[in-house]
């Protein structure tokens, strides 16, 4: 079975109990075949697209990497999107598998402009809209002013401990 799938973290929710990653990982319904598309996923729960009809409280069984058929149990439905939660926790070698088997987000090539009518289907996917995380940028203060913090803090460690040993031979003489 091929695996498609692409990637990125989100930070978890106040109201899940761990991270989301969201994603693009195509698979079946165990029981009718249907098609799926997991748009993220975590250690509790996904969340699935599908043209099966689902109804909350559903029981589902999907094929995941690394974990093979999984048992999940249909919370909420909007459309064609349901939001599950898993029998059993998924472990992180699933996790990681997903990852693994994950495409970049970043295209190689731009991708062409849109036209109206793919901007409105994208409206309805949710993943249409994911955008890669950009590596976190350190803000650095210019070399002088960190050697300026550097040779200062040196200097006032440097003080405190001449201090010090001049107390303690007072107080040793005194």
């Amino acid at each position: 079975m091929t695996i498609l799938a692409r990637l990125q973290i989100t930070p978890a929710a106040d109201r899940r109990h761990s991270a989301r990653r969201q994603l693009r990982l195509d698979s079946s319904l165990k029981a009718t075949g249907e098609d799926v598309g997991i748009h993220d996923l975590s250690a509790t729960g996904m969340l699935i697209e599908t043209a099966a009809s689902l109804a909350p409280f559903d029981e589902l069984e999907i094929e995941l990497p690394q974990a093979g058929t999984t048992h999940a149990l249909v919370v909420w439905t909007s459309g064609r999107f349901y939001g599950c939660e898993f029998k059993d926790r998924l472990s992180q070698a699933v996790i990681s598998a997903s990852q693994l088997r994950s495409l970049p987000l970043t295209p190689a090539h731009p991708a062409p402009a849109r036209h109206a009518a793919d901007t409105a289907s994208a409206r309805e996917d949710p993943a249409a809209e994911i955008q890669p995380l950009a590596a976190p940028e350190e803000e650095k203060a210019p070399l002088g002013t960190r050697l300026r913090v550097i040779f200062g803090s040196a200097i006032i460690l440097w003080a405190l401990i001449i201090w010090a040993v001049a107390s303690l031979m007072r107080m040793i003489r005194g």
